[in-house]
């Protein structure tokens, strides 16, 4: 990414593109595969003077290739057939069905000890790290055996980009490259993980201060008519929650953990060596406060992702708490999921009693600045929850290196290939030819490159017309010149990469 400003016009950021290409007219390699097969058929029936089975073969060969090459929101046609029997057979089987066992009422003490997920995080696993920082608490280390990673969450208070200047907006833009560089540079962090959720206001910090600082002399009518405004305002007031998720890879990871003691404690290390230097660069970021969650309350924040009017009850707990008198203020690991997730629909996602509709978002062809997203997180009606996802994952400079190469070659052989056989050379390949050498200038000046992903999702309660608000999410992302790619067959998945706070929503680069 790449930032520029002419005279006294913002800065603006461009240069993102695309994470693989074709290389021969278009077609990755799986793709030319499986046309050479497909036509295989063809070909050798034409080569045996067998016209009539070659006309025969000839309209379902090309029937063929359409599935294999012609994409269909973002995914080739016989992707969406193989991801639709899938999702089929998976409702025929149950296996998209989900009651945790803290909702069933038999859940031992030792159930609720243990992570009790739906779908892709029924493997994570969350752990009490060892004593971290000047105060000794315990941070949660999440591990996620099929990725390969350990991380760890972190609470930030931000006073937002609404009421900043463009000189702040420009730095803090610098500190998140900053932060981007220095973990590409340690070699060790994976993933980056940066989220905002913006709920609806539940009144409960507010009603503790009242009630800590409301005169008992006031009048009724001054009463009456403070609680009347402080419905009116509490009912259209919205909070935003921002978290921070960092991970260290296991494979880069396991030497220096095993000189550390070993095990999860070992890791768990490992980890914290990389927090300080984050919490500094959140710090830089204009974070008012960094808070490193423990198990509880990672459990809490996924509980209230899944189900936002559990909000209010931890809000009370927590000012209970900082009132010094005794309360419960976080949630059994066992209870952090939904209670009930029905089978969901193709287009959204069911869970206790409402419903989200998650997307991919594609990065803008037009240069963009400084907090262009922020209107999609500004909810269109009280009530709903809007949430923004960010995963980041830097590349290591060598890395960085071979794939500019890999790149540039591909690139170079595509226009090649095109201007041989008299094909014209698009728009699009013009312009990936120009961003290869722009990436190649960048990685020989000393910087490093970073893939990213975005997701954005809008919750609602289940009674309320979720497609209505969905429609509004999507004309607000256009409005800020962003697309959403609607995530059919996969709104489970698309839930938690935009709605939690586990660094979960970046495939590896093998499985794009």
């Amino acid at each position: 990414m790449t930032g520029a400003a002419t005279g006294g016009a913002p800065r603006t950021y461009s240069g993102w593109r695309r994470e693989r290409f074709g290389w021969f007219l278009g077609l990755t390699g799986w793709q030319l595969m499986l046309v050479c097969l497909a036509v295989l058929p063809l070909l050798l029936a034409v080569g045996r003077s067998r016209w009539l089975l070659a006309l025969e073969l000839a309209p379902l060969e090309a029937l063929v290739i359409a599935l294999i090459i012609v994409p269909v929101r973002g995914r080739p046609a016989a992707r969406w057939l193989a991801d639709m029997f899938i999702y089929v057979l998976g409702r025929a089987m149950g296996w998209t069905w989900w009651r945790s066992n803290a909702a069933t009422g038999a859940a031992t003490p030792g159930d609720l000890a243990q992570p009790d997920l739906p779908g892709i995080l029924a493997a994570l696993r969350l752990h009490d790290g060892p004593p971290f920082g000047p105060t000794l608490h315990r941070v949660c280390v999440i591990q996620d055996p099929h990725a390969g990673r350990w991380s760890a969450v972190a609470r930030v208070a931000h006073p937002g980009l609404g009421a900043v200047d463009e000189a702040t907006r420009v730095r803090y833009a610098d500190q998140l490259g900053a932060l981007l560089a220095a973990a590409a540079r340690g070699e060790q962090i994976a993933r980056v993980s940066i989220m905002v959720r913006t709920v609806p206001d539940d009144g409960a910090q507010r009603a503790a201060w009242l009630a800590d600082h409301i005169s008992p002399a006031a009048p009724a009518v001054v009463r009456q008519v403070s609680d009347q405004l402080e419905r009116a305002v509490v009912a259209a007031a919205v909070r935003h929650e921002v978290y921070v998720t960092v991970g260290v890879a296991e494979v880069r990871v396991r030497r220096l953990a095993t000189q550390s003691g070993g095990g999860i404690a070992g890791r768990a290390r490992v980890l914290y060596r990389h927090l300080q230097e984050m919490e500094t660069h959140l710090r830089g970021l204009g974070a008012t406060r960094v808070e490193w969650l423990h198990t509880e309350d990672v459990a809490a924040a996924i509980r209230t992702g899944y189900n936002p009017g559990e909000t209010a009850t931890l809000e009370r707990a927590r000012q209970e708490r900082a009132r010094g008198r005794s309360t419960v203020t976080g949630v059994p690991v066992g209870a952090a999921g939904p209670a009930n997730a029905p089978i969901p629909p193709a287009r959204s996602y069911l869970h206790d009693a409402y419903t989200t509709v998650s997307y991919a978002l594609l990065l803008p062809e037009l240069p963009t600045g400084v907090g262009a997203m922020a209107q999609i997180l500004a909810p269109s009606a009280a009530g709903e929850r809007r949430t923004l996802a960010l995963h980041y994952e830097p590349l290591d400079p060598a890395r960085a290196g071979r794939q500019v190469e890999r790149d540039i070659w591909s690139a170079e052989m595509s226009a090649d290939v095109r201007q041989r056989r008299g094909f014209r050379v698009s728009r699009a390949q013009r312009r990936r030819q120009v961003e290869t050498s722009a990436h190649e200038h960048q990685i020989v000046a000393g910087h490093t490159m970073v893939r990213v992903a975005g997701a954005a999702a809008v919750t609602v309660p289940s009674t309320w017309p979720v497609e209505d608000h969905a429609a509004q999410l999507e004309a607000t992302a256009r409005a800020c010149h962003f697309r959403l790619l609607r995530l059919d067959l996969a709104q489970d998945t698309g839930f938690v990469t935009a709605c939690l706070p586990l660094g979960i929503g970046l495939p590896d680069r093998s499985a794009v």
